[in-house]
């Protein structure tokens, strides 16, 4: 239902989405700098909600918002929420590409932290999210896909490793 991409305050929002009983599939690392994640593969299952939290490992780096803009532009989730960094210059790159998506940004500077990287508490971020909210919402519809009928039958055969989900949101 979710994807996490990221740094330690991807992975710290990961655990407070958890305790809500909320479970993303997570590509992030401690210390992870934006290039790190932006050359990452793409995401095993579509998600129709997604998180990106990358900038505070190298808010200095002239390749972040390239970094960034790679990176959201493999992203296909339906909702992508943004984690500002407390630093400002890596702040302002993160708005001004999600902006340029049309995404939600969290700004981390709205939340007290102890070391101006993490905030002391991922409680309000997950708040935030309303992932648990959203997440009630959605509804799966699998739909198998068939190969073309083989020859002296007239049904499809099923095929197992393709695979289409459908979320439907009331």
């Amino acid at each position: 239902m979710c994807l996490i991409l990221g740094d330690s305050t991807a992975i710290g929002t990961a655990s407070a989405l958890a305790a809500q009983g909320i479970r993303c599939e997570v590509h992030a690392r401690v210390g992870a700098p934006s290039a790190e994640i932006a050359r990452m593969p793409r995401s095993r299952s579509p998600a129709p909600l997604a998180l990106i939290a990358l900038g505070s490992n190298d808010p200095g780096n002239p390749a972040l918002a390239r970094n960034l803009t790679t990176l959201r532009s493999r992203t296909t989730a339906f909702r992508v929420t943004w984690l500002a960094p407390y630093h400002a210059r890596a702040s302002r790159i993160v708005a001004a590409v999600a902006r340029s998506f049309g995404d939600t940004v969290i700004q981390l500077s709205a939340v007290p932290t102890a070391d101006d990287v993490h905030p002391a508490s991922y409680r309000p971020i997950a708040a935030a999210l309303d992932w648990k909210r959203l997440s009630e919402n959605w509804h799966h519809v699998s739909i198998g896909s068939a190969r073309p009928p083989a020859p002296g039958t007239t049904r499809p055969t099923p095929v197992p490793d393709r695979q289409a989900t459908v979320l439907v949101m009331e």
